[in-house]
C-alpha cells in the first residue's frame, strides 16, 4: 500500500461514514433481483450431479468423461469473467452498461436450463449434449452474473450503507439457495416427490421449468426498478479497454488477487458438502428421502440468515475484522464436531415426525446441529464479498479509476473456478468411495417408475433395500473428506487474510477520505482553470 495511506487498525482509528448516501428504491430491488438467479444458479451448480446420477446409468468412463466437461466448461467460464467484466465497462448505452447484459443473460440461462432438464437422452448422446448446454450456460449466466453484481459498488460507496446493502443482497441469496435447498430434494427423492411426480425425471423436468421462470420474474425487480447513475461525460469520452489492460487493472491491485483468493479457497472447501458429499452421505446413511437433507440443513439456514440480518449490527460493534474471524473459527468447529459425532455416535431412533413420517435418530441430529453451527459461515462469506467491494476504491486511489465492473467479475470468477476444482475432488471421492455402483441401481429404478415398469411404492422400497447394502467403508470415506477439507482449506484462509490482507475499516476510512479530497482538489482546478478562460475570452473580446 502507497506510503500516503498506511495501514490502521480498527483499534486506533475509528473509520468515518463517508461517501454518497444509498437510495431506499436501490435498497429494495437491486437485492429482489437475485432471488430468482440464485434460485436457478443453486438449481443448476447444485443439485446437477443429482440429476444426472439418479436419472442416468453411466459407467465410470462416462461420469469421468462429464466430470471434465463440467471442469472444463467451469474453468471456460471463470476465464470468461474479466472478459465479460471488460466488455461491461466499455458499454454504452441509453439503458447503462449493466442492465442490458443482465436482461440478455437472464433469459438466454433460462432457456438453456429448461432445454437440459427437458430432453430424454442417455448414454453418451446426453454427454455430447451436456456439453453444449453447459458451455451455453457458462456464457449466458456470466453476462447477467457480471453485470449483475457489477452494479453493486456504483449504488453507493458509504461503507455502512454498502455493509448493509450487500447483507440484505445476501439475505435474498439465502432465501434463493434456500427455495432450491427445499423444493429440489423434496421433489425428487423420497416420497414426496414420488407422490408427486412418480420420480426423480418427472421432478426435474417440472422444476427446471420453475426455474426458468421465476429466473426472470425476479430480475425484473432489478431491471425496472433500480436507477442506475448516468454514466459521467468523461466514462463515454474514454475509449473502449483492450484485453491486456484488463488484466493490467486486476493484477496491479494486489489487495484484490488476496481478496479473490480468500474467496476461491472458501468455495471450493465449503462447497465440497453442501454441493456433493453431505446431500450423497445423507443419502447413504440415513435414507433416500430429500426431507431428511432438507431437514439436516435447516438449522444452518436459520443460523445463516441470522448472522446476514444483524452482520451490519455485529459489524458496527465489534469490527469486521473480529467477526470476520470468529465466523471462520465457527466453520472449522462445525465441520470438526460433525467428523467426530459421524465416526461415534451410533443410530438411536429419538422420534419420529408424523407429517413428515420421517424418523430422527442421535447420529442425525447431533450432526444437523454441528452443521447449523458451519451457518455462522455465512458472515464469512458475506465479508469475503465486501472485501471485493472495497477493493474497487482501493483501485481508485491508486489508479483514479474504479472499474466496478471489471473488478467485481473475480467474485463470479472464483466462484466458478472454485466450483470446477470442487466438483473434481467430489468426482474423485465419488469414485473412490464407489457410489457410481449404487446410483447406477437407484437411476434404473427411477426410470423405471417414469415409464409405469414399477409403482412408487415399489421404487422406494427397492432402492431403500438398495442402500441398506452400502458399505460402512463407502459412508466413511464420504464423511472424513466431507469435514476435512473445508477444516484445512478454512485454516489456510485465516492465516492468507491475517498476513496479506490489509483493507480494514480504518484503512477504507483512510483512503475514501483521501478520494475525496482529490475529487475537491480536481473540481477546485476545473472551477479555477474555467473562470481563467473566461476572464482571458472577455479580456480578448473587450480588446477587439
Amino acid at each position: 500500500m502507497s506510503d500516503s495511506i498506511q495501514e490502521k487498525t480498527v483499534d486506533s482509528v475509528q473509520p468515518k461514514q463517508e461517501g454518497e448516501k444509498l437510495s431506499k428504491r436501490n435498497f429494495f430491488m437491486f437485492p429482489l433481483g437475485t432471488l430468482g438467479r440464485d434460485f436457478l444458479y443453486q438449481f443448476f451448480n447444485g443439485y446437477l450431479i443429482s440429476f444426472i446420477l439418479f436419472t442416468k446409468t453411466l459407467t465410470v468412463a462416462q461420469f469421468s468423461s462429464i466430470t471434465f466437461i463440467i471442469i472444463a466448461a467451469r474453468i471456460f467460464d471463470a476465464f470468461n469473467d474479466p472478459i465479460m467484466g471488460g466488455i461491461v465497462e466499455n458499454t454504452r448505452t441509453k439503458w447503462g452498461k449493466y442492465k442490458p447484459w443482465q436482461l440478455i443473460g437472464g433469459v438466454l440461462t433460462s432457456l438453456v436450463i429448461i432445454l437440459l432438464f427437458n430432453i430424454d437422452l442417455d448414454g453418451w448422446a446426453f454427454i455430447a449434449f451436456l456439453a453444449v448446454c453447459y458451455f451455453l450456460f457458462s456464457i449466458t449466466f456470466t453476462m447477467n452474473d457480471i453485470s449483475y453484481w457489477g452494479m453493486l459498488p456504483t449504488l453507493t460507496n458509504n461503507p455502512n450503507d454498502r455493509d448493509k446493502l450487500t447483507s440484505f443482497t445476501q439475505i435474498i441469496c439465502g432465501f434463493g439457495i434456500g427455495i432450491a435447498g427445499f423444493l429440489v430434494p423434496a421433489f425428487t427423492t423420497g416420497a414426496i416427490g414420488s407422490a408427486l411426480f412418480g420420480s426423480a425425471v418427472r421432478g426435474y423436468k417440472f422444476l427446471s421449468i420453475i426455474v426458468g421462470v421465476i429466473m426472470m420474474a425476479f430480475q425484473l425487480f432489478t431491471l425496472l426498478g433500480v436507477k442506475e447513475k448516468p454514466l459521467p461525460a468523461v466514462a463515454i469520452k474514454q475509449p473502449p479497454m483492450k484485453l491486456k489492460d484488463m488484466f493490467k487493472v486486476l493484477f496491479k491491485n494486489d489487495q484484490l488477487l488476496w481478496a479473490a483468493l480468500i474467496m476461491l479457497l472458501y468455495n471450493i472447501g465449503t462447497n465440497v458438502f453442501g454441493s456433493g458429499l453431505g446431500m450423497m452421505y445423507s443419502y447413504l446413511e440415513f435414507g433416500y428421502d430429500g426431507l431428511l437433507w432438507t431437514a439436516f440443513s435447516a438449522g444452518f439456514v436459520v443460523i445463516s440468515t441470522l448472522i446476514t440480518m444483524f452482520y451490519p449490527f455485529l459489524s458496527k460493534k465489534w469490527g469486521r475484522e473480529k467477526v470476520f474471524y470468529f465466523t471462520g473459527i465457527a466453520v472449522i468447529v462445525g465441520f470438526g464436531l460433525m467428523l467426530i459425532f459421524g465416526l461415534t455416535l451410533p443410530k438411536i431412533d429419538l422420534f419420529t415426525i408424523p407429517f413428515l413420517n420421517i424418523t430422527i435418530n442421535l447420529k442425525y441430529l447431533m450432526m444437523l446441529i454441528s452443521y447449523a453451527i458451519v451457518g455462522w459461515g455465512s458472515g464469512f462469506y458475506l465479508i469475503c464479498v465486501i472485501n471485493i467491494t472495497n477493493t474497487v476504491e482501493y483501485n481508485e486511489y491508486k489508479t483514479g479509476e474504479r472499474k466496478e465492473g471489471l473488478i467485481f467479475s473475480l467474485r463470479p470468477f472464483t466462484a466458478k473456478m472454485g466450483s470446477a476444482l470442487m466438483q473434481g475432488i467430489i468426482s474423485l471421492v465419488y469414485v473412490i468411495a464407489g457410489v457410481l455402483a449404487v446410483t447406477n441401481g437407484i437411476s434404473d429404478l427411477e426410470n423405471k417408475a417414469t415409464q409405469s415398469i414399477i409403482t412408487s411404492e415399489e421404487k422406494l422400497n427397492s432402492i431403500n433395500t438398495l442402500i441398506a447394502g452400502v458399505s460402512e467403508e463407502s459412508k466413511t470415506i464420504l464423511l472424513i473428506c466431507m469435514c476435512l477439507i473445508p477444516m484445512v482449506f478454512l485454516a489456510s484462509i485465516l492465516i492468507i487474510h491475517k498476513k496479506k490482507f490489509k483493507l480494514n475499516e480504518a484503512t477504507m476510512s483512510s483512503i475514501l477520505e483521501e478520494i475525496e479530497k482529490r475529487k475537491a482538489t480536481e473540481q477546485t482546478e476545473t472551477e479555477t482553470e474555467n473562470a481563467t478562460e473566461q476572464i482571458e475570452t472577455e479580456t480578448e473580446n473587450a480588446m477587439e
